[in-house]
């Protein structure tokens, strides 16, 4: 998929998602039954506890260690964000989920997310029935292209924040600021 027609979808997407948090009258509510099964390793190896989910608001990108671009620049914005966010920052845990757990194993996503300004990073590896439940879940929209090691991934570009119970509270573009991100996420935690 090239980069015009990525754009494209993702536009399209936002779009969707506007009309969405306008137009809807409830939460986008993810089926508890589906995350349930969902099965995570955690860059150290151990598989994640699914009560992790449910004891802060989880904000999520989905990308890839190779990416050239997208998703530094998200994660870079991730750091930043909670560093602005200050104390509040806790009230999140910021998540980075891959989409190529074939080349992005537990230990080279641990070395990939100390490259960002934030400690309060986690990056997930799911497996692959896990990947397939979310990209359905989230509308992620993935393609491989290119073959042997220097494959990349296409993927659409967004950050999804959920609540305790597993609701999409907020959707933004992935390449927000920081400053935007941390803005909206200090309103989100406002009691």
């Amino acid at each position: 998929m090239d980069r015009s027609r990525l754009i494209k979808i993702s536009f399209l997407y936002l779009i969707f998602q506007i009309f969405c948090l306008f137009g809807c009258q409830s939460k986008s509510e993810i089926n508890q039954e589906v995350w349930s099964r969902l099965g995570f390793v955690l860059p150290n190896g151990e598989s994640l506890d699914p009560k992790f989910w449910k004891e802060k608001k989880s904000v999520l990108y989905f990308g890839f260690s190779h990416c050239p671009d997208m998703c530094p620049l998200a994660l870079t914005n991730f750091g930043r964000a909670s560093l602005i966010l200050g104390e509040k920052a806790k009230d999140y845990r910021f998540v980075f989920i891959t989409l190529d757990p074939e080349r992005d194993s537990p230990s080279t996503l641990d070395k990939y997310v100390q490259n960002f300004p934030s400690k309060n990073l986690t990056a997930l590896s799911p497996n692959v029935e896990s990947l397939e439940a979310l990209t359905s879940m989230f509308g992620i929209v993935r393609e491989k292209v290119g073959e042997g090691k220097s494959y990349r991934i296409d993927h659409s570009n967004f950050i999804y924040v959920l609540d305790e119970k597993l609701n999409t509270i907020k959707t933004f573009p992935g390449g927000v600021s920081a400053n935007a991100l941390a803005t909206e996420l200090r309103k989100l935690s406002a009691p």
